[in-house]
């Protein structure tokens, strides 16, 4: 199943620690925006970070194509946490929109630079055990992060996260360093189709078209919650980041119980068709009842988001797997762009909310996110199922 055992555990540590630094400031992002821009414009200042994201990472695979994936990496993370200090330390607001862009983008990247590592030592036959226990073990990361935070920003302390999500990332650099005869890949050949035969790749195969339509989906479904619930709980509910902490770290268990028995029963038994389906189900009617949710018992909402996150964890994994059983470790360019669906859903998911929070309520968002996400039932019901 793996080329290199050590290279594939080593992947798996610095994706845990990547993965922590990611999610830490992820749910203070909004609140600490909105201290400098208001909260109507906080996601106009997202739509310009993954704006810039998508121009960038467009270019990105000759970027690796010419320095090697494992030099990249290296460079990406020192500027992730140069940028991520300075937001911790910089006042004025064009400073702040300057390294929050450059943190975002390196967010993006990095996450192209993973899955060519990965991808390199892994093969289709266990790509569902491979691809969602590398989820899981991110997804811890992801799980104990928000009651991290929860501690960390009390009294509204948003700078602190953010030196603590710098301070994380330190030792990814002596990992990739001791790693760096296993990990290089200079002989490495990877396919750079433009744009025309890129489009011609979509049209051979339905699947992964379909696909990326699945995936855009559940990127906008986490750039609205992960920029407007936090908001929502604690200005208009009024919870505290102690209770929020606790809350959103109940929130995103599934992605630590789900993905990997998903993953298995996708690779003997199903597919990943039928489990797709039943996720975004799930993540609609969820999603659909915020709006209808009035109450500010701490269970009530504690229910309601768990059950949004048993939804976007299968979702989350069978798309994941069912790209990557489409693709090989040479098709970075398709790697490069399936990662690009992140930013461009970011994009338009804010742009969507500055002009709903123009018109309607808050609340109003979580409604029509969930008639978004009914309209990806239907590529899904398309895909071609693996079993």
């Amino acid at each position: 199943m793996l080329k290199n055992k050590t290279t594939f555990l080593l992947i798996y540590l610095f994706g845990l620690l990547w993965a922590f630094s990611m999610a830490l400031p992820s749910y203070i992002q909004s609140s600490f925006l909105e201290q400098f821009v208001g909260v109507r414009f906080v996601g106009l200042l997202v739509a310009i970070s993954t704006a810039v994201t998508l121009i960038v990472q467009f270019f990105y695979p000759r970027v690796i194509k010419s320095l090697t994936n494992y030099r990249t990496s290296i460079l990406l993370i020192i500027i992730y946490i140069a940028s991520t200090f300075l937001l911790a330390f910089l006042g004025h607001w064009l400073m702040i929109l300057l390294f929050y862009v450059i943190q975002f983008i390196c967010l993006n990247l990095f996450s192209v630079n993973l899955d060519v590592f990965l991808e390199d030592i892994s093969d289709n036959r266990h790509a569902g055990r491979v691809r969602t226990t590398f989820l899981t073990v991110t997804n811890v990361a992801w799980v104990f992060a928000p009651i991290t935070m929860g501690f960390l920003a009390k009294g509204d302390n948003y700078s602190l996260v953010y030196i603590v999500a710098g301070l994380i990332v330190i030792p990814v650099i002596f990992i990739l360093m001791y790693a760096k005869r296993n990990m290089s890949d200079k002989k490495m050949t990877y396919k750079s189709r433009n744009f025309k035969q890129l489009l011609a790749v979509f049209e051979r195969n339905p699947n992964i078209r379909e696909i990326f339509q699945v995936a855009f989906v559940l990127r906008f479904f986490y750039c609205i919650m992960v920029l407007y619930i936090p908001i929502y709980l604690h200005k208009y509910i009024g919870f505290s980041w102690d209770e929020l902490g606790i809350i959103f770290t109940i929130m995103l268990l599934p992605f630590i119980i789900f993905q990997m028995p998903a993953g298995r029963l996708a690779d003997k038994y199903i597919g990943e068709k039928e489990i797709l389906v039943v996720g975004l189900l799930i993540m609609m009617t969820a999603t659909g009842a915020i709006f209808f949710i009035t109450s500010t018992n701490f269970f009530v909402w504690v229910a309601i988001l768990f059950l949004t996150r048993v939804g976007a964890s299968l979702v989350e994994a069978m798309q994941e797997v069912y790209f990557f059983k489409q693709i090989d470790g040479h098709d970075m360019d398709l790697i490069d762009l399936f990662r690009n669906v992140r930013p461009f859903a970011w994009l338009l998911g804010s742009l969507f909310t500055v002009i709903v929070l123009e018109i309607f309520p808050i609340q109003f968002i979580f409604l029509f996110l969930a008639i978004v996400i009914l309209m990806g039932l239907r590529p899904a019901l398309l895909l071609e199922d693996t079993k």
